[in-house]
């Protein structure tokens, strides 16, 4: 500790020694960095203040309407408003007259704009862009244009885009519509041509065809059972003749049409036939006839007959036993044709149920890819309606300027002050500069001088000091000292003050 405060001693003295030296140097390196400041351009800066206005809208038709995000705005920002097409386009509205140079020039030029062109963004709704030039005209007016143009080509292009969804989506929503429609069409068509039956669960069909078997069984039971009917009925045909003879006295008061057995025996099954069918069935239509013939040919036998024959007369006649037998056996008959062909029916209608069976799962396959095809089509549809209608509000929105919009707080004013060079800054800079300069100046000179200064250095050495020789001070040289002292500084503290 003790050694460093003699350290700094022994440069203190060094720097009174060297005063003058000192004074001069730090002066010459202070005028020279303040000249120099003075040689460079003076710079302007001019800057804007754009704030991005949230509208109260905007939350009202969240989810109902599409608006621009502002992390998105504000992500692009820097790159759309230091972008070479801005910069050109904010040049031609200027005027400027750097379109009048060539090619290579202009490219210069706007790529020098492009790194001066500040932009500083401050939270999610504000940045500042700012430019620094030694036209304070120009930098006013270009900032103010810039940001204008942004703005303006922002609100632009939000409409553009509005209106190209909003296009877009009805021409989608007319394409698709197009495409539901055939996928109906086609539908229908494959229903018409292949039937609907392939619709219908496979359980019913699977029922119906058991059903009509069930039905089959017992219309072989019927059948059979008709069938040993038949058989029976035709034994006993072959037993009984088909007519018989009778003889009538004609005194007994028994003859006559209506007395006739024959005829009363029609007429007995014609009632019974009756009590069954209508009188348009074929059998009672037959049995009427024979009827009527039976009594013409009795009428006739009567008149041809001589009165009063008291032996009778003897008369050929239908056996009655035999026709009933008969019209049973014809009833067997009907009944055995009509069950035969309800049972080719049942089979027939099993058939196709069998076959439709068997083709349900190729038609299902091909209709389920038809009727995908169209849900998907249909689903397609309803979303595309869904956004146009979102996209109609977005658009409705945008042309009312009703989103969040850019609000220009703070436009450029007129720089009436340089912001370079700092003027300021560069006096501190001349003074460190002078002090430091002084400093290095004092170090040097104190390390080249190797004359002895303090005895303790022989000591160290193991010297022994046998006397030392001090200096003898002349009042009349101190005074001239002070004296030249005290103008010197006078002049270079008044220089200082100037400065």
């Amino acid at each position: 500790m003790q050694q460093n405060i003699k350290e700094v001693y022994r440069y203190l003295r060094a720097l009174y020694r060297y005063r003058y030296v000192a004074t001069i140097l730090a002066l010459v390196v202070m005028t020279a960095i303040g000249g120099y400041s003075f040689t460079l351009p003076k710079l302007y800066q001019a800057d804007s203040t754009v704030f991005i206005e949230k509208n109260v809208i905007d939350s009202l038709v969240r989810g109902i309407a599409v608006t621009p995000n502002i992390n998105d705005k504000i992500r692009v920002l820097k790159y759309a408003l230091s972008s070479r097409d801005l910069i050109v386009k904010t040049l031609e509205e200027m005027d400027s007259d750097v379109f009048t140079k060539t090619k290579a020039a202009q490219q210069n030029y706007v790529a020098g704009l492009k790194e001066r062109t500040q932009i500083s963004v401050r939270g999610n709704d504000l940045f500042i862009v700012s430019l620094v030039d030694s036209d304070p005209v120009f930098v006013q007016k270009y900032i103010n244009t810039l940001v204008g143009k942004y703005v303006e080509e922002n609100i632009s292009a939000k409409r553009e885009e509005a209106y190209g969804a909003n296009r877009f989506l009805s021409e989608q929503i007319d394409t698709f519509k197009e495409k539901l429609e055939k996928a109906e069409d086609t539908i229908i068509a494959f229903r018409k041509s292949q039937g609907i039956y392939f619709s219908v669960d496979e359980k019913s069909t699977v029922a119906e065809i058991k059903n009509y078997l069930t039905e089959i069984e017992g219309i072989e039971l019927s059948l059979e059972t008709l069938r040993a009917k038949k058989r029976q009925l035709q034994g006993q045909l072959e037993t009984l003749s088909p007519t018989i003879e009778s003889i009538f006295s004609f005194d007994d008061g028994l003859a006559g049409v209506e007395g006739d057995p024959q005829l009363a025996a029609m007429e007995s099954q014609l009632s019974n036939l009756r009590l069954r069918y209508t009188d348009n069935y074929p059998e009672i239509v037959r049995l009427i006839f024979e009827m009527e013939v039976l009594r013409k040919r009795l009428l006739e036998q009567e008149q041809e007959e001589p009165v009063g024959d008291p032996e009778g007369s003897k008369m050929t006649s239908l056996n009655p036993l035999y026709l009933d037998v008969q019209q049973r056996l014809l009833e067997v008959q009907g009944d055995l044709s009509s069950e035969q062909a309800k049972k080719q029916n049942l089979k027939r209608m099993v058939a196709k149920r069998e076959k439709e069976l068997h083709e349900v799962p190729t038609n299902r396959k091909e209709l389920n890819v038809l009727i995908e095809e169209r849900n998907s089509y249909q689903k397609i549809y309803q979303d595309l309606l869904a956004r146009l209608g979102q996209s109609e509000v977005s658009k409705q929105m945008e042309i009312g300027n009703k989103t969040a919009t850019f609000r220009i707080v703070d436009p450029a004013v007129f720089p009436e002050f340089p912001v370079s060079p700092n003027m300021f800054k560069m006096f501190l800079l001349a003074v460190a500069g002078g002090l430091g300069c002084v400093a290095g100046l004092i170090f040097l000179l104190e390390t080249l001088d190797t004359r002895v200064r303090d005895v303790d250095i022989f000591n160290g050495l193991g010297i022994e000091v046998l006397a030392i020789v001090p200096n003898i001070a002349d009042p009349h040289n101190n005074w001239r000292k002070r004296k030249r002292d005290v103008l010197f500084f006078a002049l270079t503290g008044f220089y200082g003050l100037c400065f």
